[in-house]
């Protein structure tokens, strides 16, 4: 019999479970959760023997006097602990804990973002249409992946002709790449990334995940993040946050100068990092996040290649109570609104910012 702990686990203990999970994601932890904008913060884990078995963050959005809203899940709920076999009732389980606490008692429209995975995303989909909740059409969670476990030749093969091409480019300027987790390398960072945020004129909706990295550092080893900066005649020229959350490796954002992409060190990081991976750590995929605007469309496709994936992700919706659907439904609406906004200023001005969700 498992026991539902709903609203109680303390950040520290939430953290210190999720570290024990191969399927957890950065927006699963207290730290992601605590910065969006009217969002209330709710969480649910599940336990056997004190045993964390499954559990999920969740993103309220309620409308005053209504008490009806939304409960949003991303990319969660997590149910897979390292080192024991996958069972997919363990899934089932903490879905229909969703279910009963979020729509059936609190009577608010559940909204289920899977963690995209190339070998689990397929699995969950299919038991969440099996207990009736309904995927939408939108390709907004869509990403891609590069398989990581590919030997040098083998990654170079896969890359796609062009990128292949500007990565020999890049190489050939002789950048020096550094990757660390040092008080000193997340400030280097930073900088970059406001410069290049100014620069550009880049506005990003939700969190401020560049200043939350020393927060993200101090997270589990298993879920630390990590700094990859690239130096030219020792001058910091452009960077890349990355990490390895379970059992993927996440791109989680990158930061240029205008040297950086005359000197094409986007290119060069990246390989980096690829390289990093494959020597310390035993990860297939590296998740680049979902396609952006045509520039960043096209480079994460190169890098991808032959050998990669573009995983088509949609989000599942449930929820039995009539007026929850009709509030929510204008919340869509407005969501909508503003994602075809956004589109359409990214489109008019390419950027290499942080990847859209």
């Amino acid at each position: 019999m498992n026991e539902r702990q709903i609203d109680c686990v303390p950040d520290d203990g939430w953290h210190a479970a999720m570290g024990t999970f191969a399927d957890v994601h950065y927006e699963q932890t207290a730290i992601y959760g605590s910065g969006q904008r009217g969002e209330r913060s709710s969480h649910i884990l599940l336990r056997r023997e004190s045993t964390p078995v499954a559990g999920a963050r969740i993103g309220l959005y309620l409308v005053p006097y209504l008490g009806r809203g939304m409960a949003l899940v991303r990319f969660a709920p997590f149910w897979r602990p390292f080192d024991v076999a996958p069972d997919p009732e363990h899934y089932r389980t903490v879905v229909g804990a969703l279910v009963d606490e979020y729509c059936r008692r609190r009577k608010l429209y559940l909204v289920l973002r899977p963690r995209p995975h190339p070998d689990f995303y397929p699995i969950e989909a299919q038991i969440l249409t099996e207990m009736g909740l309904t995927d939408s059409k939108s390709s907004m969670l869509d990403r891609y992946f590069v398989d990581a476990s590919l030997d040098e030749a083998e990654q170079q093969k896969s890359l796609d002709q062009r990128w292949r091409y500007n990565l020999r480019k890049g190489l050939a300027h002789g950048l020096d790449v550094r990757i660390g987790d040092a008080p000193a390398d997340i400030k280097t960072f930073q900088e970059i990334y406001a410069e290049m945020v100014r620069r550009k004129n880049l506005n990003y909706p939700g969190v401020d995940l560049p200043a939350s990295i020393p927060d993200l550092m101090r997270l589990p080893e298993r879920m630390k993040m990590r700094i990859a900066l690239a130096y030219h005649d020792g001058k910091p020229i452009g960077g890349i946050a990355f990490s390895v959350v379970g059992d993927l490796a996440y791109y989680v954002f990158g930061a240029t100068s205008d040297e950086a992409t005359a000197l094409n060190a986007g290119y060069v990081l990246q390989w980096h990092v690829m390289r990093w991976l494959r020597e310390n750590t035993k990860v297939r995929w590296y998740e680049l996040g979902g396609p952006g605007d045509p520039g960043i469309r096209q480079f994460k496709k190169g890098l991808a290649g032959k050998r990669g994936v573009l995983l088509a992700v949609r989000e599942f919706h449930y929820c039995p109570d009539v007026t929850a659907r009709v509030v929510v439904g204008g919340l869509f609406a407005l969501r909508d609104a503003r994602n075809r906004i956004q589109r359409w200023q990214r489109e008019r001005r390419p950027s290499e910012g942080r990847r859209s969700n």
